[in-house]
């Protein structure tokens, strides 16, 4: 058997092994770094630009093995200069050779479906390098609680804890952030492991402004981190610095850490989100053109609350059904199928046919569901009386109540009191 039958043979039986196990990513901080030890770091990072700029200027030199590259030339003002390649091991040099070939790969596809590419331009910077192989280019100690990095060492992380010992370690990648340096790690674990309650039901969701999410069974779901005084404060600074000086450097980090703060926040609820509605069979949604919110009155909450983030996300991680943009949804009574127009001032949908009384967004969502399952209205739960489960109750409150940023209401003809 030739090498290249034994890795497809491999890569086969890989494939069939994973069929019954998920993929899970697990975030591990470096911790406890001397100041030389954050000076490698720093200089890891600083060589994969370096040799990623090296490969774009000339794509040629990806033929040659990165064994033998020792050292490559930058341009420092009008001339040239070598730098030498000290830290950069033969896996982590391969994965920065690999990230330019997919780059350009990706781009050829684009050409060929007729969109116009340019070419690749050189990084200001880079902040992730992949780990290839376990036990190569990386290892762990769960015990210590250390990783090892192919030509850095052994070092201490933080979140070891939550990966299971019997889970399969694929790979793994070195990110650096205005926060710190971490190791993001790519497992695969049994499916076992995350069973939970199912709500059989299926549920639709309608995206708003005033409520971020409108539930059809009733739960209105609010939510939006806003700029922080600090981040203001922290901006004002900046722009009092001189450009290239020390001081606007330090002000610059700490205005990166700020955001990176805010943006970890805004994850954490899309985070709950997702887990929460991972409890249900299908997620019906309309698909909204949530890009063309921002350009309106309200596009700042829009922007707060990460909306187009959270629905992407939802898209990409759940069983979903989407609705087209156009369909009548807040027009329609969801009990008779009356159409009237509606200003956005009007929060109450009164029909004059049915004589039905309910919140505008409830009536969206549950029409929502209604056309996304092609579903009769007797057969939808909160037709008229929004009824929520004790298992989703249940959910609300362990999961969504972890949040302080989130608030969970429920619907009612007489208002919106607090779950």
């Amino acid at each position: 058997m030739t090498k290249a039958e034994k890795i497809k043979q491999t890569l086969k039986e890989t494939r069939e092994r994973r069929k019954n196990l998920r993929p899970v990513v697990y975030q591990l901080k470096i911790q406890n770094l001397s100041r030389v030890r954050e000076e490698k770091l720093n200089r890891v990072f600083l060589e994969a630009k370096w040799l990623y700029n090296w490969f774009v200027a000339d794509t040629n030199r990806l033929n040659i093995p990165t064994k033998e590259i020792k050292e490559v030339e930058i341009k420092v003002g009008d001339k040239f200069e070598k730098r030498e390649i000290k830290l950069l091991g033969s896996q982590l040099k391969q994965a920065v050779q690999e990230r330019v070939k997919n780059n350009l790969k990706a781009l050829k596809g684009l050409k060929e479906k007729g969109y116009k590419v340019g070419k690749l331009k050189f990084k200001k910077a880079v902040s992730s390098i992949n780990l290839k192989q376990y036990k190569v280019s990386f290892d762990i100690d769960f015990e210590r609680n250390k990783v090892r990095i192919q030509g850095l060492g052994w070092f201490r992380v933080l979140g070891l804890h939550q990966v299971p010992r019997d889970c399969e370690i694929a790979n793994a990648q070195l990110i650096k952030k205005p926060s710190g340096y971490y190791v993001y790690l790519t497992c695969y674990v049994k499916k076992e492991h995350f069973e939970r309650d199912k709500v059989k039901d299926a549920v639709g969701i309608d995206f708003g402004v005033a409520n971020k999410l409108t539930l059809s069974n009733g739960l209105s779901i609010d939510f939006e981190v806003k700029e922080s005084k600090r981040l203001k404060k922290l901006q004002k600074e900046l722009a009092r610095k001189k450009k290239g000086s020390k001081n606007r450097e330090k002000v610059l980090k700490k205005l990166q850490r700020e955001y990176e703060r805010l943006t970890n926040i805004r994850r954490d609820i899309h985070n709950k989100l997702l887990a929460f509605f991972r409890h249900y069979g299908v997620v019906v949604y309309q698909d909204d053109d949530i890009k063309a919110w921002h350009e309106g009155w309200f596009g700042s909450q829009v922007q707060y609350a990460g909306i187009g983030m959270l629905k992407a996300r939802l898209r990409n991680s759940l069983a979903t059904i989407p609705v087209g943009r156009f369909e009548a949804t807040t027009q329609e009574c969801c009990v008779c199928g009356w159409r009237q127009k509606l200003n956005l001032s009007d929060r109450i949908y009164h029909c004059p046919v049915c004589g039905s009384v309910l919140d505008r967004d409830l009536n969206s969502a549950i029409n929502i569901l209604k056309k996304g399952l092609d579903l009769s209205p007797n057969q939808v739960v909160g037709v008229g009386r929004p009824e929520l489960t004790p298992v989703e109750r249940t959910l609300v409150a362990k999961i969504l109540g972890s949040n302080p940023y989130i608030k969970a209401t429920v619907l009612v003809e007489a208002g919106s009191p607090h779950l």
